[in-house]
């Protein structure tokens, strides 16, 4: 029996991970689940799931102390409980993963890439920030294999950061669709008449410069101006969300568009919304768009972003931006659908 540790950093619930974690349980293998976050919903589940799992919180205002603690107690925690594969999701954990094998040089160490901005491909990398080009650079060298879940992820680490392509494979997310559970239509029914208008339109991203909110504020103004019936309500948080607010405010957006923070019945606000518009640059493979899939739901999605010119059809199930003006054919897709 081999021993496998999954790390991660978030508590929340996510269908792809949970799937994963259900999926390896069955295969007469130990998996063992460290977080570096908080005991949350994802631990409760792996509770039901009979699967252990631990979490290991450092709270240091100088992250690179935080970076050593964590360090540490990854090589502690893996020689205690005899981890023969780890399989390290997302850049914090990963950056200590790459360090940790250098001391744990009989494990096996599988870095899972989940992100890749497109503005790279046009503004470089400048347009990423530099801690995290900084991060990217020395997970990228020091990874023995990185698992990506895209061919545009794979392509894009290939061509522009410059990596071995001998190091990466391709691994598709893999969900229990049936984990979401169908739309609650009291809820649903609830949601509409709170946000009435002919068109809501949702958007559910983390608020962040790579999602790329702001791209549609001015977008968001000029319909409402010309008249258009729409609403817009805004799920998740982050750290553009102040500036986003303030915009808002500046235009007297405040009964169009509302900002409601993490939502955890996200199919019930997908099963509400007349159209679903994520604006992001950096994805691998979004499972909200998959989610809106669900519920019938059209998208309007960037091209040569994540796997969405895999499975998103223009003018079928959804609309693929193009590079330029971008925000033009936002407007003009939002318009058609209007």
């Amino acid at each position: 029996m081999k021993v496998a540790l999954l790390y991660y950093v978030p508590n929340t619930h996510s269908v792809a991970i949970e799937t994963l974690c259900s999926t390896i349980n069955q295969t007469g293998n130990k998996l063992i689940v460290l977080t570096q976050a908080p005991r949350g919903v994802l631990h409760d589940y792996l509770d039901k799931l009979g699967v252990e799992n631990h979490s290991k919180v450092y709270s240091s205002k100088i992250s690179v102390i935080n970076y050593i603690k964590h360090l540490f107690y990854l090589i502690k925690f893996c020689r205690i409980h005899r981890v023969d594969t780890i399989w390290s999701h997302l850049s914090t954990c990963n950056l200590v993963s790459v360090y940790a094998q250098l001391f744990l040089r009989r494990k096996r160490v599988v870095i899972f890439r989940h992100h890749f901005h497109k503005s790279i491909k046009t503004e470089g990398f400048k347009s990423a920030n530099r801690n995290e080009r900084i991060m990217t650079g020395i997970i990228n060298r020091l990874a023995k294999e990185i698992v990506v879940p895209s061919l545009e992820v794979q392509n894009g680490m290939i061509e522009y950061e410059k990596v071995n392509a001998n190091k990466i494979s391709i691994l598709p997310y893999i969900y229990d669709f049936s984990r979401y559970g169908i739309p609650d239509s009291q809820e649903v029914n609830k949601i509409r008449t709170q946000y009435s208008a002919k068109l809501l339109i949702l958007t559910a991203s983390r608020m962040i410069k790579m999602k790329r909110h702001s791209l549609l504020m001015p977008v968001y103004k000029r319909l409402v101006n010309d008249g258009l019936d729409i609403k817009v309500l805004l799920l998740d948080d982050g750290i553009e969300r102040t500036a986003l607010e303030q915009f808002v405010k500046d235009n007297n957006l405040q009964e169009r568009i509302f900002f409601l923070g993490n939502r955890k019945n996200i199919i019930d606000y997908l099963a509400a919304a007349d159209l679903i518009v994520h604006p992001s640059a950096t994805e691998a493979s979004s499972s909200l768009i998959k989610e809106a899939g669900l519920v019938n739901k059209p998208v309007i999605v960037c091209s040569g972003v994540g796997d969405f010119d895999e499975y998103i059809e223009h003018g079928k199930n959804g609309f693929l931006i193009n590079e330029n003006n971008e925000a033009e054919e936002f407007e003009k897709y939002i318009r058609f659908v209007y």
